[in-house]
């Protein structure tokens, strides 16, 4: 089990809030995530929900924590980090998870 720091912990709480707000639309993109098998595939999932993102954004999702993690590169940070550690992506793949529908069941709930 990985020990991520704070600021590794509070990158993927960033990704996963905005996953969860995409989530409120296109919530095949969490049941993309959640099938994810390698960090090659994560990186690819992660890829297409930054352009869900931006089409979002675009479209009007005015909040002051979803155009701060955009702004932030929360999905930079993110990609950063899976290549960080490869070999335990899958963590970081459950804790996005977990924050994505944490946010998605108290935002649209």
């Amino acid at each position: 089990m990985v020990q991520f720091e704070s600021h590794e912990l509070e990158t993927m709480r960033k990704a996963g809030w905005i996953i969860g707000s995409i989530g409120k639309t296109y919530i095949s993109e969490i049941y993309q995530l959640d099938r994810v098998r390698s960090a090659e595939e994560f990186e690819k999932v992660i890829k297409n929900i930054s352009l869900r993102a931006i089409k979002i954004g675009k479209e009007g999702e005015k909040c002051k924590d979803y155009e701060e993690a955009i702004s932030k590169n929360a999905f930079k940070n993110l990609i950063e980090l899976i290549n960080k550690y490869k070999p335990n992506f899958d963590e970081i793949k459950d804790i996005i998870l977990i924050y994505s529908t944490f946010y998605l069941g108290i935002k649209y709930n």
